[in-house]
């Protein structure tokens, strides 16, 4: 009886003890993920306009729903993990507003230098030398340091294609980054690219596209410090036929 006794009384320390330790873990688990939600919210007054918001994580791929509050005239990503950096899209019925993180590393230097005008033209010589299969492409930005650089690209294919049908072109939106770790400018080596879009579609509806990219809205990152982001007032552009790029200054942001 005495060893039975004992049995038991072990038995019921060890469940005692995995008890204990299954509630810190749980608990545990509760705080890191409370500390992993973060949020990124803003204003806007043409908010009955829009049809869907939502935060992309382009690293991962992974996309992030938002909550349009009309009669608030505001929006907000909730539940985005921390230490992540993500690009907002706003749709309406007749456009698409896009982030786009156009921004690079600090260079090597202890004072930062821009890209001079001579860097800025190797890096366009560059670009349109490594496009082939597209007939029309567009670098409608060139952001960057003197060591290192961010290109976005707008590309179209009209002429025919494999399987292609009458009148039907591809339509490609790419982010590129470029780096002179010496001397000469080099694309990146630890990517391809970015795609921001590839759709193949009729040229009478890529001509009806109306594709505005912002850099405001662009490279939100979020951390533990910051797990909350409020973009303030974001105003929507022209709903105008074509791709285009709204830079910072045109961005009537936090008005």
């Amino acid at each position: 009886m005495p060893h039975n006794r004992s049995l038991a009384a072990n038995r019921a320390k060890r469940i005692l003890a995995l008890a204990v330790l299954f509630a810190w873990a749980s608990s545990a688990s509760v705080i890191a993920a409370e500390k992993a939600i973060g949020s990124i919210t803003a204003k806007f007054d043409q908010a009955a306009d829009v049809t869907a918001v939502s935060a992309v994580n382009r690293q991962s791929g992974k996309t992030f729903v938002g909550i349009v509050d009309v009669k608030g005239k505001k929006f907000t990503v909730p539940a985005l993990p921390i230490d992540a950096t993500y690009d907002l899209l706003i749709e309406t019925k007749e456009q698409l507003l896009e982030g786009v993180n156009l921004t690079v590393p600090r260079s090597d230097f202890e004072e930062e230098q821009p890209l001079a005008k001579e860097d800025v033209a190797i890096i366009r010589e560059k670009v349109f030398g490594l496009n082939q299969f597209e007939d029309q492409v567009e670098i409608l930005a060139i952001e960057g340091n003197i060591q290192h650089a961010a290109i976005l690209l707008n590309k179209v294919r009209t002429k025919l294609f494999v399987n292609s049908q009458p009148g039907e072109v591809i339509w490609r939106a790419e982010l590129w980054h470029y780096q002179r770790p010496e001397q000469t400018w080099l694309k990146a080596q630890d990517e391809l690219f970015i795609v921001l879009h590839r759709e193949r579609l009729q040229r009478g509806d890529f001509e009806k596209k109306s594709v505005t990219f912002d850099p405001v809205l662009g490279g939100i990152t979020l951390t533990e410090e910051e797990p909350k982001r409020d973009l303030g007032r974001i105003e929507l552009p022209d709903a105008k036929p074509g791709v285009r790029l709204r830079k910072k200054d045109d961005s009537p942001k936090n008005k």
